[in-house]
C-alpha cells in the first residue's frame, strides 16, 4: 500500500510541478499527516518523524540558496513519512542523479549554467544574481518533482 501511495503522490506533485512550477499545500500536508498517522499506527511512528526530520534536514541548504523549492522540500519530508529515513535518503540521492542526467540531456540548462557560471567572476552584483536569482533564472530551474518521480520509478525496477 505504502508504494502506491508514494507512486500516486509523486505523479500528483510531478504533474503540479511540470504545469503550474508549484506543488500545492493541499497535496503535502495531507500526504504528510496521512504518512506519520499510517506509520503510528503501524508502530513505526519514530521511523516516520525520522523520515520527515532527514527530509527536511536534506533539503534546507537548497531551499536556504533557492536551488530547490518550499514545494519540493514539503513533498520529500511528505515521502519521508512514508517511507522513513531508511527510504527516503536513497531516494533523495538517485534524485540528484535524475537531475544531474537532466542537466546533461538538456542544452538550454547548459546556457543558463554558463551565464550564471560566468556572473560568478563578475563580483557582489553577479554573486546576488546566483545565489538569490528569481525561481525561472535559476541556474538548474526545472520541476524537482518530476526528477524524484523518476528516481522512485528506477529505484523500484532495480529491486
Amino acid at each position: 500500500m505504502t508504494e502506491a501511495v508514494i507512486f500516486l503522490l509523486l505523479g500528483i506533485a510531478a504533474y503540479f510541478d511540470w504545469k503550474c512550477r508549484k506543488i500545492p499545500n493541499t497535496v503535502t500536508f495531507p500526504a504528510l499527516a496521512a504518512g506519520l498517522v499510517y506509520q503510528w499506527q503501524a508502530g513505526m511512528g519514530w521511523t516516520a518523524v525520522a523520515g520527515v526530520a532527514g527530509a527536511f534536514l536534506l533539503t534546507v541548504v537548497p531551499v536556504v540558496l533557492r536551488g530547490m523549492g518550499m514545494g519540493d522540500q514539503k513533498l520529500l519530508m511528505a515521502v519521508g513519512a512514508w517511507v522513513g529515513w531508511s527510504g527516503v535518503y536513497p531516494l533523495f540521492l538517485h534524485s540528484l542523479w535524475v537531475c544531474l542526467a537532466v542537466v546533461v540531456f538538456l542544452p538550454g540548462t547548459w546556457r543558463r549554467l554558463g551565464r550564471n557560471m560566468h556572473a560568478i567572476f563578475a563580483g557582489w552584483v553577479a554573486h546576488r544574481k546566483i545565489w538569490l536569482p528569481r525561481n525561472k533564472e535559476a541556474a538548474l530551474s526545472f520541476p524537482y518533482a518530476v526528477p524524484l518521480l523518476g528516481a522512485y520509478l528506477v529505484q523500484h525496477l532495480w529491486r
